[in-house]
């Protein structure tokens, strides 16, 4: 038994190739793709329904790369059916619908996984086991960057597209939900649809924490930063040196003059595995088809952010 992947678009391609990798690739279902535009390596039926995939014995589980508004209906279909669910961000358009495919899955005692892709990002999971081992102290601040020269999209604003990989980093860090949320949208290019999104969070326990998310940027920049009161670590995902892509540094305040003076130091490259993260987290799904606990972007990861999202849209001042 394998995988259907549902959707072969911009998204899909990346998802199609590396499940054809791991030898998992069944069936792709999209009523638009035909075989010559099937990504290089990749060889599989295409079929044009749902319900090719849905009634078949030979599909075990399902991957959603179909646009954000058919998220939540796609995933409940294919749980009637009997088959686990990987859905891309979000969960599904409201918390509403979330929870009830969420309780589907759980009576169904299905798998269902989203894509916070970079919960299973080998600097990431570094910089995660750096904090809790306290190597910067007591967190302060986390601010995320996803800036990009990227894709225009009509269906969904920049905030619903980009921010739920920072959304899904920012509240594991923290560790509780925020306590106040903000918004500022600005509006370049399609009325009522804003490009760039700056949503700032206070939590309950003194940590504060900002995410800029655009696709208007004129450079790449996919770049987070866990200020501590002893140092600060910082994932560069697009840096120049590789060897450089996560770094601690010790820097500090000085407080022994007049005047608080900060101390800047060198830092320390970090070493992690340079493992594809889309990779890991297809093997994720697939070891959860067969009953292997690698699933963390489960509900209980996922609904939270779905629901930050929701109070960002509500808590939005318009540039």
């Amino acid at each position: 038994m394998g995988i259907a992947l549902v959707g072969c678009g911009r998204w899909g391609r990346n998802l199609a190739r590396n499940l054809m990798a791991l030898g998992e690739l069944r069936m792709i279902v999209d009523p638009f793709l035909s075989e010559s535009q099937l990504p290089d390596g990749v060889s599989a039926p295409i079929e044009r329904h749902l319900s090719a995939a849905l009634e078949s014995d030979s599909i075990a589980g399902v991957v959603i790369a179909a646009p954000a508004v058919d998220h939540a209906q796609l995933a409940k279909k294919a749980l009637l059916a009997g088959k686990h669910v990987f859905v891309e961000k979000p969960l599904a358009m409201t918390v509403d619908d979330a929870e009830e495919i969420a309780a589907l899955a759980r009576e169904r005692a299905l798998t269902l996984m989203v894509g916070h892709l970079l919960q299973y990002h080998p600097g990431f999971l570094r910089l995660k086991q750096g904090v809790r081992a306290g190597e910067i102290g007591m967190v302060r601040h986390i601010a995320s960057n996803r800036l990009n020269p990227g894709a225009i999209r009509s269906e969904e604003n920049a905030l619903w597209s980009l921010a739920p990989h920072d959304f899904s980093m920012i509240l594991g860090l923290a560790g509780s939900y925020p306590e106040a949320v903000s918004s500022l949208a600005i509006e370049i290019v399609t009325p009522g649809l804003p490009d760039r999104f700056v949503t700032s969070m206070k939590f309950a326990n003194s940590v504060t924490a900002t995410a800029d998310v655009s696709w208007l940027s004129p450079y790449k920049e996919h770049r987070l930063t866990v200020l501590g009161e002893k140092g600060a670590l910082i994932l560069d995902d697009h840096a120049a040196d590789p060897s450089r892509r996560l770094m601690l540094y010790k820097d500090f305040v000085d407080r022994t003059g007049a005047q608080p003076a900060f101390r800047k130091t060198d830092g320390e490259s970090l070493p992690f595995d340079p493992k594809e993260p889309l990779r890991a987290e297809m093997e994720a799904f697939v070891s959860a088809t067969r009953g292997q606990p690698d699933c963390v972007t489960g509900p209980e990861e996922a609904i939270p952010v779905l629901r930050l999202l929701t109070e960002a849209s509500k808590a939005t001042t318009w540039g």
